[in-house]
C-alpha cells in the first residue's frame, strides 16, 4: 500500500499498522518508538519529535522529508491567508 495516499499522518500510520497485522504495542515496538508517542501520532494529536517521524517513516518505507513535505507543510495554509 502507498501510504502516501492517506489524508494525514495518522491515517497512514494507522494504515501500516493494520496491514501488518500489528496491534499498537506491537507496532510502536517495530517501529522502536514508546508506545505512548506512537498513540499520539495515530491518533494525529499534537506533533511528533524529529527522532520519533525519522522512525515513523522508515516504518512506511518513507524518508523523513517525505513525511515532513506530505503532512507538515503548511502552504496550503499560507496560500489561504493570501
Amino acid at each position: 500500500m502507498d501510504y502516501k495516499e492517506k489524508e494525514t499522518l495518522g491515517q497512514a500510520v494507522k494504515a501500516w499498522r493494520e496491514d501488518h497485522h500489528y496491534r499498537m504495542g506491537d507496532a510502536a515496538k517495530v517501529a522502536k518508538i514508546p508506545y505512548a508517542s506512537f498513540q499520539r501520532i495515530e491518533y494525529d494529536q499534537g506533533n511528533p519529535r524529529i527522532k520519533n517521524l525519522a522512525l515513523i517513516a522508515r516504518a512506511l518505507d518513507m524518508s523523513t522529508d517525505e513525511v515532513i513535505a506530505r503532512w507538515f507543510n503548511d502552504d496550503d495554509d499560507k496560500q489561504k491567508d493570501q
